[in-house]
Formats: C-alpha cells, structure tokens, sequence
C-alpha cells in the first residue's frame, strides 16, 4: 500500500513514541525492583508501622514540577503522574491501606485520596472523623484521611491526636499537595495521618495545640509567638473544660517539641502554658498555573 511522506513521518513518529514507551516501562520495572528491596530491607532492620518518608515524596515531586515547568508537558499533570509511583511504589515496600472520612453528604476526601495516592490502594469509606483515627490507631489501616480543620468546625476532632508518643498517629501530609489554580477557602481539603514520624522537607507547615489558662487571651498568645519569631495563624479553639482552652496553630516550617523558637514560646508563658501538642506537620502545597490558561 502507498504511503504519502506525510504519512511515512507519522509511522516514524510513532514508532519513535512506542520505543520511548517501552523504555519508560522498562524504567518502572527496574525501579519497582530496587523499591522492594528496600522495603525488604526495612522490614528486617525497623519495625515501622508505614513506610512513607513525607519530606522526600514532597522534594521529589516539588523537584518534578521545576523540571516540567519550561517544557511543553503540564508540570501538574507530570506531579499527578509521580504521585501514583510514589503511591504504588510505597505499597510494593509494605501494605498501603486508607481510611476516608466519607458520609453521606461529603464525598470529595475520597477522590482527593485517590488522586494523591492512586488507584491501586484500598480504601475504607467511615462516616465518622474519629472512626478514620481509630483505623489509624488500631493498625486497622495505614493512613487515615480526614478534613482540614477551619474555624467554624465544632467536632474538634483534632483533639482526639493529643496524645505523646513514638507510635501515636501524627499528621504528615497537606491533599492536595500541587494546586492547579489559587487555592480558596470553597475547595476541599484534606490532612493525611498515619503511625509515623514527620519529617521537615524544606517548606513546611505544623500544626501544634496550645493547652493554657482559660484567663490567657489569644492576643497574647500571639504576642508570645511574635516575639519568638514565629509566624502563626489560628485554625480553631476548643474548650473542653472550664479552666482551660486548647488553641489549635498553624505554623510556619517545621516546629515540633524540640524547636528552639517553640521552646522560647513556652518558657515565656510560663505556667500559663499547661502542656503543647505537636499534631504533625506538612508540605506547604504548591501552586501550578499553566500559562496557557492564564
């Protein structure tokens, strides 16, 4: 059969396409190998209960999207695509398993885990916030999706993660972490728990609950924080009992207990501190904009 050349260079081109795809293929292949014998690895000298290294996945895909963002394809589309190797990787290591809060009005968490951690994982719908917890707790799942707290929340669910310990749940990633247009207050999101330590990746976000006085105002607890050198915005307030309040922060970069900042916080207020929960913290999400559309 006659092939005009203008044909010819399309079966050209796409015989260069499917010898590209077979070398990316290929490439998965070796790569899913070298993951398992990490995860092989993991499992004769730790005993971890999830395998996930939260500021390496966000280095990774932050360091995918700067290398995309001069070249034709989408750099959000190529983070998306990262985030499921990321995510069927991870579960080749060890079992990768999600609770969702999902109830009958609110379905979005569960897309939002299935874009972040791909198709391939199983995932448990709960109708409850503290159920999700719970699976986290009980080793029932991995990971543990749950809503992002705001103001106007009244179940302060996020008191049920202050708890001290090694092996207590903590939160370690913001979903989404790559944002396609400016992020506002109407989209959803959601805040991933697992039984792991979080770890900084070089543009963080924690999340830290202050446990004082009932008496001590919030104005100078901001003052407190301003003088420590530490940007903070309030997420909500709880008063679960009289003498006390406990005001859940966002703070920027990565603050645990150990934090030299946090520390002067604390050793300013004095006994008007009672005690201060580290919550876990995250990847501050990006932004990716294709010019195209701008």
């Amino acid at each position: 059969m006659f092939m005009s050349d203008d044909n010819k260079k399309l079966a050209s081109f796409r015989t260069r396409i499917d010898e590209i795809d077979n070398e990316i293929i290929g490439l998965l292949i070796r790569r899913i190998a070298v993951v398992k014998q990490v995860g092989e690895l993991k499992s004769s000298t730790t005993n971890i209960p999830c395998p996930i290294r939260s500021g390496r996945e966000a280095e990774m895909v932050r360091s995918i999207v700067e290398r995309f963002r001069p070249t034709d394809f989408p750099a959000a589309a190529a983070a998306a695509i990262w985030r499921i190797i990321i995510g069927a990787s991870t579960s080749v290591e060890a079992k990768l398993n999600l609770s969702v809060f999902a109830d009958e009005k609110e379905n979005s968490l569960y897309w939002l885990a299935r874009e972040y951690f791909g198709a391939s994982l199983s995932i448990v719908k709960q109708p409850h916030i503290n159920r999700v917890i719970g699976d986290v707790m009980d080793g029932k799942v991995a990971v543990g999706i749950v809503p992002f707290p705001r103001s106007s929340d009244t179940s302060n669910w996020w008191t049920s993660l202050m708890q001290h310990g090694d092996n207590m749940p903590k939160i370690f990633a913001h979903i989404p972490f790559v944002y396609t247009d400016i992020p506002g207050k109407a989209v959803p999101s959601a805040l991933a728990v697992a039984r792991l330590k979080p770890e900084p990746s070089g543009d963080d976000m924690s999340l830290v609950v202050i446990e004082a006085d009932a008496n001590v105002s919030q104005s100078r607890l901001q003052t407190a924080f301003v003088n420590a050198k530490l940007e903070v915005s309030w997420i909500n307030i709880a008063t679960l009992s009289p003498s006390c309040r406990h005001h859940l922060v966002e703070i920027k970069g990565f603050v645990d207990g150990e934090h030299e900042g946090f520390a002067a916080f604390a050793s300013a207020l004095g006994a008007a501190v009672f005690t201060t929960h580290f919550l876990g913290a995250y990847a501050r999400p990006i932004t990716v904009i294709d010019s195209q559309n701008t």
